[in-house]
């Protein structure tokens, strides 16, 4: 095998780009809630790394874990979907499915300041009018997420009364987004597996 100084110089930027990763992954300790600026510039740090192994990587015969390692979501092709969901946790599988993150949108919530009255009683002003803007600003992630996507799935867990209404402001996103919407629920945040994008892929209604 012939190992030199390219592959040495491709190891150090690669070790660079990932303190720089973890140094930015710690100002955000300890949620760990990235904002979207910081999780394009990990995305453009983790190809840094990939580029500056890609050669070495060959020479070890590592080449083909990138080939056998996609994502189940790259297998069954959700490219130009923007997913709408309430909880973090379905954010975070759909991540883990390989879904890109600039095509989740987390509302955290209903997307209606009255909704979220409804769903709280007891809420002062002072507090129902912070969420107002809250939700201003979910609705203008989502109008500037769709720009890019073809379709949007306002994806809803089975028994959220939460998630309910946000399904109910389904024909309200295609209406301010421009884009097709659709709702589908799935049982639990388990429940998004290969399994239930296939069958989903499958729906004609979507």
């Amino acid at each position: 095998m012939n190992f030199g100084y390219e592959d040495i110089e491709g190891m150090r930027k690669a070790v660079d780009a990932l303190i720089t990763i973890l140094c930015e992954i710690r100002s955000f300790a300890p949620g760990y809630d990235l904002d979207s600026a910081t999780e394009e510039r990990i995305r453009s740090l983790l190809r840094a790394v990939r580029e500056a192994l890609g050669g070495t990587m060959e020479k070890f015969g590592l080449q083909q874990l990138e080939e056998g390692g996609k994502s189940e979501v790259e297998r069954i092709d959700l490219s130009g979907i923007l997913f709408v969901v309430v909880s973090s946790s379905a954010r975070k599988r759909l991540l883990d499915l390989g879904v890109e993150p600039r095509f989740v949108v987390v509302t955290g919530g209903p997307l209606n300041a009255v909704d979220v009255k409804a769903l709280n009683p007891g809420i002062s002003d002072e507090a129902l009018e912070m969420v107002g803007r809250k939700v201003e600003s979910v609705w203008r992630e989502i109008e500037s997420r769709a720009a890019e996507a073809e379709r949007i799935v306002v994806l809803v867990e089975e028994g959220s009364e939460g998630g309910m209404m946000v399904s109910e402001r389904a024909d309200e996103i295609q209406r301010r987004t421009g884009v097709q919407t659709s709702v589908k629920t799935f049982p639990s945040v388990r429940g998004l597996s290969l399994e239930f994008f296939e069958e989903f892929l499958g729906e004609e209604d979507v």
